[in-house]
């Protein structure tokens, strides 16, 4: 029924009021009331027959639903809001003047139709805030269309940190066109760190890696430049490298890609992934030969304008001597 057969409804249907000696409509005696669409008396309706009591499976079952449904809606909310993860490592070998050091990790910004500029420039506020001494962005910028470059980089612009902030590319980097990215990454403060690395007071060494799916990660270039015995922090996009590295390659490995799977249903999400890696590697925490390993869940969406039980994050992590 359209609104304004509704209103029309409502103007005709007889209340079963009065008029009083001042000519009002008087609806002291009856209320509408909306029955499957129509108006009728409450009055003639009621029923003096007592419902049938609930069953105890059956209230079981109508309050789980409710509360699954509750669930999801708190979970929808938060999981469309930016959370700043903090995490504490301890690195075996790390000098006790580096005990404190910070890495600031954000990944899968995405820029595009479905995630705007304000979104972009949330994240980098919400890093400066945390006064991280180094920074490292784990790739894809954008979705697709390279007009998206120079919005995502003029904001990402404004990260700073005492150590620098350094980039590697993602797949979608390489799927825009790697050239374009390498373009516009040169405008910016923002150094490239793809397969190199540097080294923070000779007792730290931060390399990044090129993207396992559409470049050529390169684990020998990456730390070639390394002072032996001094612990690593290797990032990259793709979490799926760490199978590839060599054994002890680092003591914390920092990727993205996965987005925490943004849609998250236990024991349903995962055999939707369309590939093994994307399978065995969601977001947190991972052990693996190579070394310990971070998935971030990203900033941004793909494909849909929706996160499940996968926040978006930039994270924040304080290395420690062991």
């Amino acid at each position: 029924m359209g609104d304004y057969a509704v209103a029309k409804e409502l103007q005709d249907c007889d209340t079963g009021g009065r008029r009083g000696h001042n000519g009002r409509q008087s609806l002291s005696f009856a209320v509408p009331s909306l029955s499957r669409g129509r108006f009728v008396s409450p009055v003639s309706t009621a029923s003096t027959t007592p419902a049938p009591p609930i069953s105890r499976r059956a209230f079981l079952k109508t309050s789980a639903k409710g509360a699954l449904a509750a669930g999801c809606v708190f979970s929808l909310g938060d999981a469309m809001s930016l959370h700043v993860t903090h995490k504490t490592l301890h690195l075996t070998g790390l000098p006790r003047s580096l005990s404190g050091f910070k890495v600031a990790f954000a990944s899968d910004f995405h820029h595009g139709p479905l995630v705007d500029l304000p979104t972009i420039r949330e994240a980098v506020d919400r890093i400066n805030a945390q006064s991280p001494d180094v920074i490292l962005l784990g790739g894809d910028y954008i979705t697709l269309g390279i007009e998206y470059y120079e919005g995502v980089f003029e904001e990402l612009s404004r990260l700073a940190a005492p150590r620098g902030v350094y980039s590697v590319p993602g797949n979608h980097e390489y799927g825009n066109g790697i050239v374009h990215y390498r373009k516009y990454l040169s405008a910016t403060p923002i150094a490239d760190l793809t397969n190199k690395g540097f080294a923070v007071d000779s007792g730290l060494y931060i390399a990044g890696l090129d993207d396992e799916w559409g470049g050529s990660p390169d684990a020998v270039a990456a730390v070639a430049d390394a002072p032996s015995g001094v612990p690593r922090v290797v990032f990259t996009h793709n979490p799926a490298l760490a199978d590839l590295l060599p054994a002890g390659f680092a003591g914390l490995i920092i990727a993205g890609h996965t987005h925490g799977w943004q849609v998250y249903v236990p024991g349903v999400t995962r055999f939707a992934m369309p590939i093994d890696s994307m399978r065995k590697y969601r977001a947190g925490y991972y052990r693996t030969a190579a070394g310990l390993m971070y998935v971030s869940r990203g900033v941004g969406l793909y494909h849909i304008p929706l996160r499940l039980w996968a926040s978006a994050e930039v994270t924040m992590f304080t290395l420690k001597s062991a």
